[in-house]
């Protein structure tokens, strides 16, 4: 299908200009499902030219949008997240960063000087006797009283390929990522872990036995090498195990008495408790244990929501304000207050890097979100919309 000059300006203003539109003009609009695929194949030509300044020649960069977008309709090329994350999503996409770009960031940005604590790389290592390291990225070798050979890397992070103990005894180390910050680690036996904000993990420094066994708190990505004879196990304090066969999956326990899992690839069992009955996942699947209960509820979902932390995005999928700011404020450090409590069940749709100040990130968010941020040092207060 030929999209006319119409459709085409139209979709631009939603890119653009969300909030200057009438909601019941855009949702009228929007009910076609060509305008939807218009929008993504639009959104994947704003992204070939998001490093422009849009606003310095309009007209011009305009044309050339839209020669980008006819050669990429022929291709056909699709975004990564489905058609309902896509509708409003798009100016997060516009303003995002991909994942080579903030892997590009230089520390100069990342450690910029600002009122609240900036987010970037940073973690807290507790050895066996309780000694602590701070992390950062550099090359440096670590060694205990009890453990050596533990290197930490400028680029993958923290690396026990090479971790020794002194005797037989099982020695645990902890990692614990304060707010605002992030991690990578690999296990002795390969395993890599990426490592949120306010999360702990604590893990052997050998593996030995029959298992592999570390235990969580907070949120982790496990990509884990396999290994028939030893299992790994991922533990939780509400009590559930996750049983891995060699996979990659997102563990999150943030919420007190939830702990909820997703499977990107491979497979896993996850069990409440001790004696409950295993439930195995399949890839785009989602298990949600509620210690309350002790039942297991398994959806199925599209991983890259759950996992686009990562890679240094947040997304978000219709979640309500209150949702989205209590993920803002771990990564941020801010305090939220709502200035009406009928606020918080606003929702939005959108993918934001997480290397923005939270000023920009706020500001995306309020107009389709139809709200109004005030930023008074590590306190952001949600009020209406003007």
């Amino acid at each position: 299908m030929r999209y006319n000059d119409e459709d085409i300006e139209f979709a631009n203003l939603i890119l653009t200009d969300r909030e200057n539109l009438d909601d019941a003009e855009v949702n009228a609009w929007m009910e076609d499902p060509e305008h939807v695929k218009l929008l993504q194949e639009f959104a994947t030509a704003y992204q070939v030219r998001m490093n422009k300044n849009f606003d310095r020649d309009k007209e011009k960069e305009f044309a050339r949008l839209e020669r980008d977008f006819y050669e990429r309709k022929s291709r056909r090329m699709t975004l990564r997240w489905s058609v309902a994350a896509s509708i409003i999503l798009l100016v997060g996409l516009f303003v995002g960063r991909t994942v080579t770009e903030w892997r590009d960031l230089d520390d100069a940005r990342v450690l910029a000087k600002t009122e609240r604590n900036v987010p970037g790389a940073k973690a807290e290592l507790i050895l066996s006797t309780g000694e602590r390291v701070v992390l950062d990225r550099k090359n440096v070798a670590i060694e205990g009283l009890n453990e050596m050979g533990i290197r930490n890397d400028s680029v993958t992070g923290l690396d026990y390929a090479t971790a020794k103990v002194e005797g037989k005894e099982i020695m645990y180390n902890t990692m614990r990522i304060p707010v605002g910050g992030f991690y990578q680690l690999a296990l002795s036996d390969g395993s890599k872990v990426w490592l949120n904000s306010m999360t702990e993990l604590r893990f052997p420094v050998t593996f030995t036995g029959e298992q592999r066994k570390v235990y969580l708190t907070g949120e982790a990505y496990f990509e884990v090498t396999h290994d028939s004879v030893h299992p790994f196990i991922v533990e939780t304090p509400d009590g559930m195990e996750v049983k891995v066969y060699g996979t990659e999956f997102n563990m999150n326990t943030y919420e007190k008495g939830v702990v909820q899992t997703v499977l990107v690839k491979g497979k896993v069992g996850v069990r409440g408790g001790v004696l409950g009955k295993e439930v195995v996942l399949a890839p785009e699947q989602m298990a949600v244990y509620r210690e309350k209960t002790g039942e297991i509820q398994v959806e199925n979902v599209d991983p890259y929501k759950y996992v686009a932390w990562k890679d240094g995005e947040f997304v978000f999928e219709r979640e309500t304000i209150e949702e989205i700011m209590e993920r803002l404020s771990r990564w941020y450090d801010v305090k939220v207050f709502y200035s009406n409590e009928s606020l918080k069940q606003k929702r939005f749709t959108g993918a934001i890097s997480r290397y923005k100040d939270i000023e920009q990130v706020l500001h995306l968010i309020e107009g389709p979100a139809t709200l109004h941020f005030e930023i008074k040092g590590n306190v952001v207060t949600v009020q209406g919309g003007q």
